[in-house]
């Protein structure tokens, strides 16, 4: 299927290893020029230089998007660049694992993680939907989580943060549909990338288990019995990115082997 994204302009947050990194694979493949973005240099350069061979041209820019400078800075050379942005993908750091009860976590904690992912996408999305409500067209596609459907409580803070994100993309949603800006969120579920795998051995460390034995045990949770990869990520994102989902705004898709339970 041809996705009609030749040409197109998608800047990937994120972009140097795991989900990021597959988006953007996954969008050069499909012809998109690429503005690809990290905060560590050298993973930068390594991501940039696997892409370059799919004939798109790929601006790598080393920017933390927690910080409102960087994001403004990155904006403003993408357009610089190449004269707009057909495409934002929000993807920031993952899941934020914490075994404290509520009461004693800080401001100091929420606040990080509000500033941080909460805002980093907020902020994106606002500095983007000028070029994209001028040119009437634009896709906004916001990679979650399911914590912000399925409480946990080992994801208080990332669930809580999920919550208002999920939130935000229903409502900006509704705000630009007159402009053909399309406002979506992806929810991965159980997803075999780097940072995942860093997690379970903090888990088998804490619970003096095996990495393996903990995912024999996950995997019988997820109704398809296995966790996700990044690739399957990615193929949604350049479904929603395209033409074929022209008729898909405001709402949030679960990429989880039907792992979540929740219905809205």
């Amino acid at each position: 299927m041809d996705l009609g994204l030749t040409k197109k302009v998608a800047l990937v947050t994120g972009a140097t290893a795991g989900i990021g990194y597959s988006v953007a694979q996954k969008l050069a493949s499909e012809g998109c020029q690429l503005i690809i973005c990290g905060r560590n240099s050298e993973r930068l350069e390594q991501a940039y230089q696997s892409l370059v061979g799919f004939q798109s041209k790929v601006i790598p820019i080393c920017a933390d998007v927690q910080n409102p400078s960087d994001s403004h800075k990155l904006v403003q050379e993408a357009l610089t660049q190449f004269g707009k942005i057909d495409i934002l993908v929000n993807n920031s750091q993952g899941a934020i694992f914490s075994n404290e009860a509520v009461e004693n976590l800080s401001d100091e904690d929420w606040s990080t993680v509000f500033e941080g992912k909460l805002m980093g996408y907020i902020r994106m999305t606002n500095l983007v939907l000028p070029t994209m409500k001028n040119q009437e067209w634009g896709r906004v596609i916001n990679i979650v989580g399911t914590s912000g459907k399925e409480p946990s409580s080992r994801l208080v803070k990332s669930g809580v943060a999920n919550a208002a994100l999920i939130n935000f993309t229903k409502t900006v949603a509704t705000q630009v549909a007159k402009w053909n800006v399309l406002v979506t969120c992806v929810n991965p579920g159980l997803i075999d990338t780097p940072r995942h795998r860093e997690y379970l051995e903090v888990f088998a460390q804490e619970e003096g288990r095996t990495v393996d034995s903990i995912i024999e045990g996950t995997n019988k949770m997820i109704p398809l019995g296995r966790r996700g990869s990044s690739s399957e990520v990615a193929n949604l994102v350049a479904f929603l990115a395209s033409e074929c989902a022209s008729y898909i705004t405001g709402v949030t898709i679960s990429v989880d082997g039907g792992l979540s339970s929740s219905a809205f």
